[in-house]
């Protein structure tokens, strides 16, 4: 807007002098028609740019794009200028068509990288909706397959082993059945909430993370050969959906699986500090090594899933508004902190 109000004073001082200097104002009164609605157009571009929701990122690239356009612009016909004066020719005014195409090319270059910007954020868009659908197959293809190889299980029981004293199939406990049914359907309907949140479209609802972390910290420990130890407050509300279970139950699965310690061990904790709820997950296993660190989080593409648990906790807990680290133990082992607002 400054560039295209100094555009505009600068075609209003020179075209006055015209005015003066000359008797046809018609020449004068339409030069000063063209290159001042341009450099009104000019004014206007960088007014529309201002009220628009692109990112300062964003704003900063097509205004880079704008002042690039001009530049050429000015060189190309700057140019031709020159050969003329090389040739020995002589130049009569020649402030008017610099002044055009300095515009021309402002406005080309503010186009230009309003629709090269407007690819990137497509392109960006159809990556996260291709991750999101990665991460709902992942969530079919092993977590949901996982209670349904239970469920199956004891299909396979009842069906072929010796009735007990109580008439059941010796062996068989049915609330282990109905659990897992459970769980399955909890993960089907969770499916809708994660798409959203990794989409960017959430509807983000208070949700306390002590109810779901202390579910699931007690179905892993039922599980799976650890211990799990708890901390928490009787409740911290935060603002997310049915997807904040997957988070919790990727770094709890996490823990377990990359544990290779004889008694292995869990600890999550869950604490209120103001504004904020902090979730602390620590294990005694190897630790991540340090050439992995930086890229922890980062997605795989050789992963037939799309990227991992770890990338798509951190996706969904930067949905939630918050953010996830990781810490080294003193001794042995990692420990996740998870970030996340707090509601009162």
């Amino acid at each position: 807007m400054g560039i295209g109000a100094v555009l505009f004073l600068f075609a209003v001082g020179h075209h006055a002098r015209e005015f003066v200097l000359l008797t046809n104002v018609v020449g004068p009164a339409i030069a000063f028609l063209l290159d001042g609605l341009l450099a009104l157009g000019v004014i206007y571009g960088g007014y529309w740019l201002f009220r628009t929701e692109s990112s300062p990122e964003n704003r900063r690239r097509i205004v880079g794009w704008s002042i690039g356009g001009s530049l050429v612009f000015l060189v190309v016909f700057g140019a031709t200028f020159l050969v003329r004066t090389i040739e020995g020719r002589s130049l009569t005014e020649p402030a008017f068509p610099l002044l055009i195409s300095v515009e021309v090319g402002m406005i080309a270059g503010l186009l230009v990288g309003y629709y090269s910007t407007q690819a990137r954020e497509d392109a960006r868009e159809a990556r996260t909706v291709r991750d999101a659908l990665a991460f709902v197959n992942d969530i079919i293809r092993h977590d949901l397959r996982n209670d349904l190889n239970v469920i199956e299980g004891y299909a396979e029981l009842i069906e072929g082993e010796e009735r007990g004293e109580n008439g059941e199939p010796a062996g068989v406990e049915p609330a282990i059945i109905a659990e897992k049914a459970n769980e399955a359907l909890s993960r089907i309907e969770s499916t809708d909430a994660i798409t959203d949140t990794l989409v960017g479209e959430p509807q983000l609802e208070p949700t306390d993370l002590v109810s779901i972390t202390a579910e699931l910290a007690g179905r892993t420990e039922a599980t799976y050969d650890v211990t799990v130890a708890t901390d928490f407050p009787n409740q911290a509300l935060v603002p997310a959906n049915a997807g904040l279970r997957s988070v919790v139950d990727n770094l709890l699965e996490n823990a377990v699986e990359h544990n290779d310690a004889e008694d292995a061990r869990i600890e999550v904790a869950v604490e209120t500090d103001g504004d904020t709820v902090r979730m602390f997950l620590s294990d005694n296993g190897p630790g991540i090594p340090k050439d992995q660190k930086e890229m922890l989080f980062e997605a795989d593409e050789t992963e037939k899933h799309g990227g991992g648990g770890l990338t798509l906790v951190q996706t969904l807990v930067e949905g939630y508004d918050g953010s996830i680290r990781l810490e080294d133990n003193e001794s042995r082992g990692s420990t996740f902190v998870v970030e996340l607002p707090r509601i009162d």
